[in-house]
């Protein structure tokens, strides 16, 4: 449950900037000869309980191919486009300049790194957030961790490891020593999607809030930060590995 007021419209956004370092023009690398930004538009269209399907960047480029293949740009300014900007930036931005978009509307928070989303995955995430009986900021989904985070370190400021794991979780005195059988599941956020209502980026000034529900993904899917991760997609599904929902996006103009 997010507020006892229902949203007034559902919009998915897709952060799109041109600037990348891990694949310079990521959002527009070619991923079996279609844009990458492509694949997460196809599926936003997809999704028949959304209002609004937008494109948030600052590259002409990738506006064209946007509108190519069906979605609304907004024009993000070149000072929320830089390597360090938040995507809370982007949001308040749409918030303060389209009079259409209230506060009580939610969001659809779909990254085009993350080409393979299957339509029906969204809408459960969309109406476990809905059904849900705890008062939450947003739902965020979420995957497994293979390593044991309570065994993971950091370095402090003074050259010393500081255990990076947080004391809320387990009451075990010294979890780095513990055997990893009585150590608690931990899970990491892993871009499928994010869902808020854009009250929760005025209030908070992010996409989360303090109160996450977490929605588990146990299916196939990949997001993209460098090369080898597209070369590994764009082989599972060269090698006819697709699912059956899946389909090729096609330009709509």
């Amino acid at each position: 449950m997010i507020s006892d007021n229902r949203p007034r419209k559902t919009l998915v956004v897709i952060p799109a900037r041109g600037g990348s370092k891990s694949i310079p023009r990521k959002n527009l690398v070619p991923l079996l000869g279609i844009p990458l930004v492509a694949y997460t538009i196809d599926t936003a269209l997809k999704l028949d309980f959304v209002d609004r399907v937008i494109v948030s960047t600052d590259d002409p480029e990738i506006e064209f191919e946007s509108l190519r293949f069906g979605s609304e740009v907004i024009r993000r300014s070149s000072d929320i486009s830089g390597d360090l900007s938040r995507d809370g930036e982007l949001l308040l931005q749409i918030l303060q300049e389209c009079k259409s978009v209230s506060e009580q509307d939610m969001v659809l928070f779909l990254r085009p790194t993350h080409p393979v989303r299957k339509p029906e995955t969204v809408k459960k995430a969309y109406r476990h957030l809905m059904n849900s009986k705890i008062e939450v900021d947003s739902l965020r989904s979420m995957k497994r961790n293979r390593e044991v985070i309570f065994k993971s370190w950091g370095i402090g400021e003074d050259g010393l490891a500081l255990p990076a794991y947080n004391p809320k979780l387990t009451s075990l005195h010294d979890p780095c020593n513990s055997p990893r059988q009585i150590l608690p599941m931990t899970y990491y956020q892993d871009g499928y999607v994010d869902i808020f209502p854009f009250s929760t980026v005025s209030k908070f000034r992010n996409t989360s809030g303090n109160k996450v529900l977490p929605f588990l993904i146990d299916e196939f899917s990949e997001d993209i930060d460098n090369f080898e991760e597209l070369e590994r997609i764009e082989n599972h599904l060269k090698r006819g590995n697709l699912p059956e929902w899946f389909a090729i996006p096609k330009p709509k103009s």
